[in-house]
């Protein structure tokens, strides 16, 4: 019993170890995000001359990577994340006539999507279609050319690519689409 006990204790310690080291991490990362978002501000309040454009693009990347690490550290099944997707993806597109809707922000077709990708990661691989829908969704309603966007390639095996390639991340973050999909996908685009 007390090999047990101790072999407990040890797993204990590993384990709140291992915890410990992700959250520092991911604190210095979230902390590196406020910092940057706080140059940003103090640009504003001193009246200093600073690149609109790039700054709107660089905040929303932040935003989008802070959505990530929430939907990833989310102790939620991937059925959960799956139903949560399809709720955040009914966002008014700006297209649809729907009064007194313009508070809802199309980042939530990104969380859509974030969390779908999470699901599928999980098992759910039927939410592959999910993703290029929620990403599909977020172009047409940004004007984004589609070919900025994903496809599913197959179910079986699953895999998800862009539809095109040749497009890069850079591009898609100039044309408002602050995610880097060439690196997020590879996961999925084997």
């Amino acid at each position: 019993m007390k090999i047990l006990k101790t072999g407990l204790l040890l797993l204990a310690l590993a384990f709140n170890a291992a915890a410990s080291a992700e959250s520092m991490s991911r604190s210095a990362e979230i902390d590196k995000i406020y910092q940057e978002d706080q140059k940003t501000r103090s640009l504003f309040k001193r009246g200093d001359i600073y690149d609109r454009p790039a700054e709107l693009k660089s905040d929303a990347a932040n935003r989008m990577r802070l959505f990530e690490m929430m939907v990833d550290d989310l102790p939620w099944t991937a059925r959960n994340l799956a139903l949560a997707s399809v709720v955040f993806q009914h966002t008014n597109t700006g297209g649809e006539s729907e009064e007194n809707e313009s508070w809802r922000s199309q980042e939530n077709h990104l969380l859509s999507f974030f969390m779908a990708r999470k699901a599928a990661r999980l098992g759910l691989f039927e939410q592959a279609g999910s993703m290029v829908g929620r990403i599909d969704r977020y172009l047409k309603a940004s004007g984004i050319p589609r070919d900025y966007g994903l496809e599913l390639v197959s179910t079986t095996p699953f895999k998800v690519c862009t539809i095109n390639p040749d497009v890069t991340d850079e591009q898609r973050l100039d044309a408002g689409l602050p995610l880097r999909l060439n690196e997020m996908m590879k996961e999925f685009c084997h």
